[in-house]
């Protein structure tokens, strides 16, 4: 089976229980599954790579390879909601409040391998690996098509959520190492 659609079926599966699922609940639920696929990431010197697994109904799933250096610009996620999860290595989060509609820093977190982040409609945040790699999980719902990206002077633009890697990566791989 091919991990896009593993996924889809655990995201059916709790659809059909009493309790809502949501991107965290996701998240969580993925973490070991997505390890068989580890070795299939890719990475870039000159940039953060996204990786598409699952855009289906009202969902995302990516995942995003970092390495030492690499850091989104600050953004939001244009009230969409998500779950962020790091897979290996660490990564610095650090949130935002925007009075008078500027970015000003009201949190800064390093984000441990096995660490869950909630991401509510309104967040504002920024993301740099700690370690010299890592690799992150992200989850919306629904899916992110766009995002506002800010700096010291307020929002800067809108500008489309793109993937770096194509679907055959990850999202069409069948959780079989490379070279088996």
């Amino acid at each position: 089976m091919l991990f896009a659609e593993t996924v889809k079926e655990l995201i059916q599966d709790l659809s059909s229980k009493p309790e809502r699922p949501t991107p965290a609940l996701l998240c969580r639920r993925l973490g070991t599954e997505i390890e068989r696929h580890l070795d299939r990431v890719v990475y870039s010197n000159d940039r953060y790579m996204r990786h598409p697994i699952l855009l289906w109904d009202e969902w995302e799933v990516m995942l995003i390879a970092w390495k030492s250096g690499q850091i989104t610009p600050i953004h939001d996620h244009r009230g969409v909601m998500g779950g962020m999860s790091v897979l290996s290595g660490a990564l610095s989060e650090e949130r935002f409040g925007t009075p008078q509609n500027k970015p000003e820093l009201f949190d800064s977190r390093n984000r441990v391998e096995g660490d869950l982040s909630d991401i509510g409609p309104t967040v504002l945040h920024r993301l740099a690996p700690t370690t010299s790699t890592a690799v992150s999980l992200h989850v919306y719902r629904p899916p992110l098509r766009t995002m506002g990206v800010w700096d010291a002077t307020g929002m800067l633009a809108i500008m489309p959520s793109a993937f770096d890697v194509g679907e055959e990566v990850l999202a069409h791989s069948s959780g079989v190492p490379v070279g088996s």
